[in-house]
């Protein structure tokens, strides 16, 4: 082998595979000519739930294996100049449990038509005809659960997602601004562009955690880090013990708003530039950073120009048409109510098919508004599966 610290390509030469045994830090390598090499490398993690974790150098895949003895595979990122066209479906965790129960606890899913529209999506899943997600929200929720039932689920968003996550809302929302502000102000740097479905490591997370790999070569150091990312949250996810969700205060405030004489004495057109403003308010802090980043000064301006541009902008737009049409109907707001908005509507503005419950749905579509395309999110498995017939047609 060619250099005293190879990268990946030149380990590709030589080696099929490698493994640890994430509890017991013993490392298999496997030649290609064969030979098979054994160590152990660390004390390991007795309180890992992942048996093993491999890595392909002929297929670039890195494979996860439970304790229980759920497999579950990671695509490998590929720097590719084809866009992946297969069409992107984001389910609400409602759904992601009716697929779970559709494999795992087939009498649960009470509703036929659910539950063959299930085994499609999942066969279209495993097919790699779609790709489904798992976002940090999904992460969130199933934490909440415990014991076989929570590894059930998380079992079957990992097997089906096979690394692809969505972009975290407040990375998106963060990205359209600073894609907007640029142009606003004049500013040469270009905003990179954001795969907000992506196979990247740590895609889902707000703030990025990387590991630490100085001194090592590009590829080995990208690949570290990309097991040590996939792994961490897997492992997470299956763990059974049950991890307490955070109760966010942020939905008082809209409640003492939509009781508001005053507000609701408005026209229903002013609402609607209402909810608007409030978005841009509720990302004030963002946007200043943003803009800090970009060198512009006249932060007195920031603000104005993000809410004329608003339209421009898909997740914030549809952020702020859901608060204004929700503060309109006095609907009553709960602490989970910020996660559907963020990420439901980052997945409605993003995605090809979104699949939430009756709620969020029914206020998505209807300030869904006289955008080009029809309106992504549906309130039933059985219509999602029919929009994909359409879509894969």
């Amino acid at each position: 082998m060619a250099g005293s610290n190879p990268d990946i390509a030149e380990m590709s030469l030589v080696f099929e595979e490698m493994a640890q045994n994430t509890i017991t830090g013993e490392v298999r390598i496997k030649y290609r000519d064969g030979r098979v090499l054994e160590a152990r490398l660390s004390d390991g993690d007795r309180e890992s739930v992942l048996r093993e974790v491999a890595f392909s150098f002929t297929s670039g895949v890195i494979r996860l294996e439970s304790l229980r003895g759920d497999r579950f595979e990671v695509d490998p990122e590929v720097d590719n100049p084809v866009p992946d066209r297969r069409p992107v479906v984001y389910l609400d965790q409602c759904h992601w449990s009716t697929l779970s129960n559709s494999i795992f606890d087939q009498e649960r899913v009470k509703n036929e038509q659910d539950r063959d529209a299930a085994v499609q999506l999942v066969e279209l899943a495993e097919s790699g005809r779609i790709v489904i997600p798992v976002s940090s929200a999904h992460a969130l929720e199933t934490s909440a659960l415990f014991d076989a039932r929570r590894q059930n689920l998380a079992s079957t968003i990992l097997k089906l997602s096979r690394g692809w996550q969505m972009r975290s809302p407040i990375v998106v929302r963060i990205h359209e601004m600073a894609t907007v502000l640029s142009r606003r102000f004049g500013i040469s740097v270009t905003v990179p562009k954001l795969d907000v479905f992506s196979l990247a490591a740590g895609a889902m997370d707000t703030n990025r955690r990387v590991s630490d790999t100085s001194g090592l070569p590009p590829g080995v150091a990208a690949l570290v880090d990309r097991i040590s990312s996939f792994s961490a949250i897997y492992d997470v996810l299956m763990h059974p013990e049950k991890v307490p969700s955070p109760k966010p205060g942020w939905h008082e405030h809209y409640n003492n708003v939509s009781q508001d004489q005053e507000f609701q004495a408005r026209k229903a057109r002013q609402k609607v530039v209402d909810g608007r403003a409030m978005a841009i308010v509720d990302v004030a802090p963002e946007a200043l950073s943003v803009a800090q980043q970009l060198g512009i000064t006249e932060t007195e301006r920031v603000s104005i120009a993000l809410f004329e541009e608003i339209e421009s902008m898909p997740l914030m737009r549809l952020y702020g048409d859901v608060i204004g049409h929700r503060l309109a109907i006095r609907a009553k707001w709960e602490p989970n109510d910020l996660v559907d908005i963020l990420f439901l509507g980052c997945a409605a503005a993003y995605a090809d098919v979104v699949v939430a419950e009756r709620a969020a749905t029914n206020y998505l579509q209807r300030v869904w508004g006289d955008r080009e395309a029809q309106c992504p999110v549906v309130s039933k498995l059985p219509d999602a599966v029919d929009r994909l017939s359409q879509l894969l047609a």
